[in-house]
């Protein structure tokens, strides 16, 4: 209720507003139409008082230019500065002719190579070692047996699943498939 109240409010002081400059724009109009004579009369009586004057201006500068000819302004002599406004600069670095041979530096014996050493190959991971791992077994227990030669580990319906593949040389071994960290299956080939 009182929202409408405010719209409806405003809606009539804007109405308003639009009322009152028409009715000034008309009158405006009019006032002007009829003193439009009056000051049409006063500008030309203006106008014609300020060409006469400078007709007159005109006719007077004529003789009087030649005679003034005296400066406008006067220039006197230049003072010198008692300061300089900026300091000199510093004066210019003196160097030697000569210049220091640079001191021997101690040679150092090159350190002696290292070759690392070369670990045996581990054994690969037999079938019968395979077939000894059941459903159940930790990771751990696998590993003990050597490492694998691929590793893949994913998410499968919320359970952690690796798969281990091992191999000897290019031929394959066997996989064995963990969930959660334990054996639940395996496959010798």
């Amino acid at each position: 209720m009182r929202l409408t109240f405010v719209i409806a409010f405003c809606g009539a002081l804007a109405s308003g507003q639009s009322l009152v400059e028409h009715a000034a724009a008309a009158a405006g109009g009019s006032v002007g139409g009829v003193a439009g004579k009056k000051v049409s009369d006063g500008l030309t009586s203006i106008f014609q008082k300020v060409d006469q004057q400078t007709a007159k201006a005109a006719k007077g500068s004529k003789g009087t230019a030649a005679a003034s000819s005296d400066p406008l302004l006067e220039v006197g002599p230049g003072v010198p500065k008692q300061r300089a406004s900026v300091p000199p600069p510093p004066p210019p670095l003196k160097h030697a002719a000569h210049k220091p041979a640079p001191l021997p530096v101690a040679r150092v014996a090159p350190a002696p190579v290292v070759t690392p050493q070369v670990e045996p190959e581990p054994n690969p991971v037999t079938a019968t070692e395979l077939k000894t791992l059941v459903a159940g077994m930790n990771r751990k227990d696998v590993l003990k047996l050597g490492a694998p030669a691929a590793r893949i580990t994913m998410y499968d319906d919320g359970h952690l699943v690796e798969i281990y593949r091992y191999q000897d040389h290019d031929s394959s071994v066997g996989v064995v498939r963990l969930t959660d960290g334990s054996v639940s299956s395996v496959q010798v080939r």
